[in-house]
Order: structure tokens, then C-alpha cells, then sequence
């Protein structure tokens, strides 16, 4: 199965500089321009998004007449009382630690979530090309559960894996 992750385009959470998690925050103007700018070279017979709106966004401007699943497990990490405050060093720095702010949900739980949309897709659609709409942090959770390497993930960024 070969699966296509594709990080939703800059948000006015991004642009502003603010921690989002799952606060339901909309693309920003350039992150729009950018999306219709972007051209998916990539053949796939399944689309899954996270239910959140600059997600949502980004798969409507991009796969406009494809049939899109929206799945809450694909939704960010729940950063609590950090949601909508400006992103520091000091949180950056606590966050690589795994240090979850109030009222956030834990890296465990975030990796369960993740895992169990992993097993649903081998289960139910292993032989088939998936794209995936979603958020740095679900892309960065499906490298550590597969044990892959990575860096950083820019907005629109496109990644391939085989699994």
C-alpha cells in the first residue's frame, strides 16, 4: 500500500504564530493561493482528511471532484490551554520533551489514535494508493509509529511512504 500524506496548506494560526492543535482555525489568504497553486501529481484511489477546516479547505482546493473521508482520528494533537496562545521556544522545546500542556491529550493516547487508523487502513484498504490530508503532528506520529525518520514538515508539504 503506498500512502500519500500531505500537510494542509499555511493557516491564519500559522501565519500569526500561534499553536493550533485542534482549534478550528481557517486557511489564511496565502495558504489558499498556494493550495490552488499546488498540482498533485500523484494517481490515488482514496482520500482521507482530518475533519478540521484548514484541512477541509486544503482537500477541497486540492482534489475538488474527489470522494473525500473525513476521520477524526487524522485531527492534530489536542494541545489544551496551549491552543491559540503564541509559539515559544520554551513550549517548542517542552513539546519535543513530550511535555503536554493542561488539558492537552497525551502522546499515548495521540499514538493510539494514530495507530488504529494505521490498522483500519491495512485491514480495509491495503492494496490500494491513499492520499491523506492532515496535520504535521499526524505526520510526524506515523513516521515514529512506523519507525521512520523525519524532519520537519512545511505547509503543503507532500510525503510517500510505503506500508
Amino acid at each position: 500500500m503506498k500512502i500519500t500524506l500531505v500537510r494542509h496548506a499555511e493557516s491564519i494560526y500559522n501565519e500569526k504564530g500561534l499553536f493550533q492543535g485542534q482549534a478550528d482555525c481557517p486557511l489564511s489568504a496565502r495558504g489558499i493561493k498556494k493550495t490552488k497553486e499546488k498540482k498533485l501529481l500523484i494517481d490515488f484511489d482514496i482520500c482521507f482528511c482530518s475533519p478540521l477546516l484548514r484541512t477541509k479547505q486544503t482537500a477541497e482546493i486540492l482534489v475538488p471532484f474527489s470522494k473525500i473521508i473525513y476521520d477524526d482520528r487524522l485531527k492534530e494533537i489536542g494541545l489544551g490551554d496551549w491552543e491559540n496562545t503564541s509559539i515559544t521556544k520554551e513550549k517548542r522545546s517542552l513539546l519535543k520533551n513530550k511535555v503536554i500542556p493542561s488539558n492537552g491529550e497525551t502522546f499515548e493516547s495521540f499514538d493510539n489514535r494514530i495507530l488504529n487508523f494505521l490498522n483500519m487502513l491495512k485491514k480495509d484498504y491495503n492494496s490500494q494508493n491513499i492520499l491523506i490530508i492532515t496535520h504535521a503532528g499526524v505526520i510526524c506520529a506515523i513516521h515514529r509509529i512506523l519507525r521512520l525518520s523525519i524532519k520537519s514538515i512545511d505547509n503543503l508539504e507532500t510525503i510517500t511512504i510505503n506500508f
